[in-house]
């Protein structure tokens, strides 16, 4: 099974986890967490050089001497549908390491609030956009070099799956994973099939 085929049932997966431990913890939601409709995260990775699915288990990659550096702003749609929220985000980076170089990035995010185990909220999220760069990082080079006639991995595809993890005392404020990937979707963009991939932590602040 190939890779999208692995992505397709995992996230319906996924998706049947939350709904079950949505309807069964979600009535502690909208006790501990104020529906904010903005928010601002700082974060930092390392790119590793490999595909995206090798970065599910952060101890697991071959990483590269490459790193980034990044904040964004995110603004949500009023209310949500079953804990689920639905919103927008911007993002820059900056690259460095072997090269150096800046990315921009913006998308829509989507997010489940519906998971609560006592006093922590686990948050899965994703974002889905466009990303531009000024210049290629790391493995980015080997991919625009590995495919006939060349690749321009100047804009991509971006995807952030990440985990949030709040507390009910302080719902404002939360720490998360995500890995930061972008990707020609198997050639749609740029004549790439794969671009970058990197792990990263960070926090965000609600308001």
């Amino acid at each position: 099974m190939g890779f999208r085929g692995w992505a397709a049932r995992a996230f319906v997966a996924l998706l049947g986890v939350m709904s079950l431990t949505g309807a069964g913890l979600g009535q502690s939601v909208r006790d501990t967490d104020p529906t904010s409709l903005q928010t601002v995260f700082v974060f930092g990775g390392r790119y590793y050089s490999e595909y995206i699915e090798n970065g599910l288990n952060p101890f697991k990659p071959a990483y590269e001497n490459n790193y980034f550096v990044g904040a964004g702003y995110q603004r949500f749609l009023p209310g949500d549908w079953h804990q689920w929220r639905l919103g927008l985000e911007v993002g820059l980076a900056a690259r460095f390491g072997d090269t150096t170089s800046a990315e921009m990035w913006a998308g829509g995010v989507a997010r489940f609030d519906g998971i609560v185990l006592g006093n922590v909220r686990i948050s899965p999220a994703i974002t889905l956009g466009i990303s531009a760069e000024s210049g290629p990082v790391g493995v980015e080079t080997v991919h625009a070099q590995e495919v006939p006639g060349g690749g321009d991995p100047a804009l991509l595809f971006y995807m952030g799956p990440e985990i949030n993890l709040s507390w009910a005392d302080n719902p404002d404020l939360e720490v998360f994973w995500r890995i930061q990937h972008r990707s020609g979707a198997w050639n749609t963009l740029g004549n790439m099939r794969d671009g970058a991939n990197a792990t990263a932590v960070g926090m965000r602040w609600k308001f």
